[in-house]
C-alpha cells in the first residue's frame, strides 16, 4: 500500500498539513493535519510498504509497546483509507 502522489505532506504555521494537488484538489474537502508519527508514517507510506512495516517504523522510533503501535497504525491507515489517500 502506498498515498497516491496527488497528496503531499507541507510544514504550514507549525502544523504537518496532508494537501491534495491536481486532480484530487477538487474531490478532496477539508484538511489532515498529522502529529510527528503521523508525518513519519505518511512519509513511509509515499513508497510501497506494509501495515508491518507501519508497525515497525513506530517499534524502531518510539517506547511503545507493538500492541500501542498495531493500534495506531490501525487507526491512521483508517483515516487514510476513509479520505481514499491510498492507493
Amino acid at each position: 500500500m502506498k498515498v497516491k502522489s496527488e497528496y503531499i505532506l507541507r510544514e504550514l504555521a507549525g502544523q504537518n498539513i496532508v494537501v491534495p494537488i491536481g486532480s484530487e484538489a477538487v474531490n478532496f474537502n477539508g484538511v489532515i493535519t498529522l502529529n510527528n508519527s503521523g508525518k513519519r508514517l505518511f512519509k513511509k507510506l509515499k513508497e510501497e510498504t506494509t501495515k508491518e512495516g507501519l508497525v515497525q517504523e513506530l517499534l524502531d522510533t518510539y517506547d511503545v509497546s507493538i500492541e500501542q503501535a498495531t493500534k495506531d497504525v490501525e487507526l491512521f491507515l483508517h483515516k487514510l483509507e476513509s479520505n481514499n489517500i491510498l492507493e
